[in-house]
């Protein structure tokens, strides 16, 4: 069993830096949103599509997510180049674990949003956690949403 675990964070490690077929996919059915979620282990490193984290149940695992409204890629701070949301829109910052449904975890009245998140706020379990973020008018109907963000959570 060690050694089959050894191979499951190996390949974690290593497919850090390419997207698999099925995020590639849903990041181009999302690619007519203007808003990007992206996210990064710890608070500094470089924006990823997703991320593959091993879950340690005996400590807090953070990771940093961020969006913004209107760019096509993010800054290192977070911060937007330009622009703002429309009179009275809020960015809503959604997890859903498997089997659930999507629960607001972040809001901002900004063109851009940044969150720091933890395995203690995703459920402390192995498997997945997706994020979104959804622009929504002043009565709270979806205008715009996001491309999906997931965090692999792995023994």
């Amino acid at each position: 069993m060690p050694a089959l675990l050894a191979v499951g964070l190996a390949f974690a490690t290593a497919s850090q830096e390419a997207v698999p077929d099925r995020i590639a996919a849903a990041d181009s059915a999302a690619a007519s949103s203007s808003i990007v979620l992206r996210g990064r282990t710890g608070i500094a490193g470089p924006w990823r599509r997703y991320l593959w984290v091993k879950l340690d149940r005996s400590r807090v695992t953070s990771f940093t997510v961020c969006a913004a409204r209107g760019q096509k890629s993010l800054s290192p701070s977070c911060t937007p180049r330009d622009g703002a949301l429309p009179a009275g829109s809020v960015l809503r910052l959604e997890q859903q674990r498997a089997g659930r449904s999507w629960r607001t975890v972040a809001i901002s009245r900004e063109a851009a949003l940044q969150a720091v998140l933890s395995n203690s706020v995703t459920g402390n379990r192995v498997g997945t956690t997706s994020y979104r973020v959804t622009l929504r008018n002043e009565a709270g109907r979806v205008v715009e949403t996001s491309n999906v963000f997931k965090v692999y959570w792995t023994k």
